[in-house]
């Protein structure tokens, strides 16, 4: 992949939890009990000219799944993206990791260890499947920083990042960015 970036436009996937829609369990759950219903999303977008699938776990952590093992989740996760692109002949494969769900100190109730040390656990789960580490719709800098220390101490993928900042209004507004 580092071959490519900078000599051939990459095309991403679209939202996948748009594509899930309506569920009644967190969509990262469907990795383990519908991993069809995930794949045959991936495929879509593979078929349509994505040359990166986004795996789906964008709320895979502690916080979030706390009935289920994140590195269980993740890693069905990661086997239904890769083996998307494996049979799609081409295609690379990104870790999703969205912000945690819960509020870092002094705002809320989270230390950035274990912010860290939850970011930490989704990267090492997923990291051996994962062409790279996408950190997307982060608001607090804070988090995202453990989000991101977690990412390049825990593997060696390239990371870009996603941070949304909001106006005065409340609309948000995303900047991206990498390592």
């Amino acid at each position: 992949m580092r071959n490519l970036i900078g000599k051939k436009m990459l095309f991403i996937d679209g939202g996948l939890g748009t594509m899930i829609g309506k569920t009644d369990v967190l969509p990262e759950i469907l990795n383990i009990k519908e991993p069809e219903r995930i794949k045959k999303i991936h495929t879509a977008y593979l078929q349509s000219g994505a040359d990166i699938i986004t795996s789906n776990t964008f709320g895979a952590n502690r916080f979030k799944l706390q009935n289920y093992s994140v590195s269980e989740i993740v890693e069905a996760a990661m086997r239904n993206a890769r083996e998307c692109a494996e049979k799609f002949g081409c295609g690379f494969v990104t870790l999703d990791v969205g912000p945690l769900g819960a509020l870092l100190k002094p705002m809320g109730t989270v230390d950035f260890e274990d912010a860290y040390s939850a970011f930490a656990e989704t990267v090492t789960a997923g990291q051996k499947y994962a062409d790279m580490i996408s950190l997307e719709t982060f608001t607090d800098i804070y988090e995202l920083k453990a989000a991101v220390l977690a990412a390049k101490e825990c593997s060696s993928l390239r990371t870009p990042f996603q941070r949304s900042k909001s106006d005065c209004r409340g609309s948000i507004h995303p900047s991206f960015q990498h390592e």
